[in-house]
């Protein structure tokens, strides 16, 4: 999932033209590995379905604010503003589930967003960063959500099958954009979006739902923070998009939260050993 930011680099197309057209290659691929591993594809109930549609489109918010976050700012600022969500999911949680809230995941969520705070250089809405960072908080928060209610909703569906559902929702919200839209994909970019839509959607969102269905969302979440580490490290490679030192910083303070949860949850989750 962290290659996705550089696609939206790469692909010169906005954010919801390349979020239409990676949602239908994706959602043609998932329905057809769903039939092909299950043997249908319906689901059990008409209340499924309208969770699936509530679903969809905080996912279909998540992605369009995500890509344009990038596309603002640049790959680092779009990836680690969004991982403000784990702080968002830790807060989120309670009010869906119930759980109470754990103080020490309280403590991880201070140190990302005190890592976010170094991301922003100036609290000026006309600033390149300031916006990027902003809807890159949009983002976190429909991510964060989506998580929260899918985990709880279908905890017992197969990944594929409710992801599939999911994207073929964005896909068909995105259809009036695709038709009306005065960009035209050109050859090299249909090459990038297949690519976009087969394995860093369709493939990398399916692991990412099995991950929900074994873990809290929170600890998916937090543990997943390692995701702007890839990504930044993707974009100084292949595109030479270089972060400042405060970028480094604040992205330093997030990766040592999400550190310190996973090896928290690690501990707590382990089984001592009897005689």
């Amino acid at each position: 999932m962290a290659a996705t930011g550089l696609f939206s680099q790469i692909i010169k197309l906005p954010a919801w033209d390349i979020t239409g057209y990676r949602t239908w290659i994706a959602a043609g691929i998932l329905f057809a590995w769903v039939w092909w591993r299950e043997g249908h594809v319906a689901l059990n109930s008409a209340r499924d379905y309208s969770r699936m549609l509530v679903l969809g489109i905080l996912l279909c918010i998540h992605w369009i604010t995500y890509f344009h976050s990038m596309q603002v700012s640049s790959i680092a600022i779009g990836m680690l503003s969004l991982y403000a969500y784990p702080v968002l999911t830790v807060f989120m949680e309670p009010l869906i589930t119930g759980n109470k809230i754990d103080w020490g995941d309280v403590v991880s969520g201070v140190f990302v967003l005190i890592g976010i705070y170094f991301l922003v250089p100036e609290f000026d809405f006309a600033n390149n960063t300031t916006q990027g960072v902003l809807w890159g908080l949009v983002s976190a928060f429909s991510f964060a959500l989506r998580n929260l209610l899918l985990s709880n909703w279908f905890s017992g569906q197969s990944s594929a099958r409710s992801m599939s559902y999911q994207v073929l929702i964005v896909a068909l919200v995105m259809t009036p954009v695709i038709f009306t839209s005065p960009h035209v994909p050109t050859n090299v970019d249909w090459g990038l979006i297949l690519i976009l839509g087969l394995f860093f959607t369709a493939f990398s969102h399916t692991l990412f739902g099995y991950a929900l269905r074994y873990l809290k969302a929170k600890t998916v979440g937090l543990v997943a923070c390692m995701q702007p580490v890839y990504g930044v490290f993707y974009g100084v490679i292949f595109i030479h998009s270089i972060p400042n030192v405060s970028t480094f910083v604040g992205g330093a303070i997030i990766v040592a939260a999400a550190i310190y949860e996973s090896l928290r949850e690690h501990h707590k989750s382990a089984i001592p050993l009897t005689d």
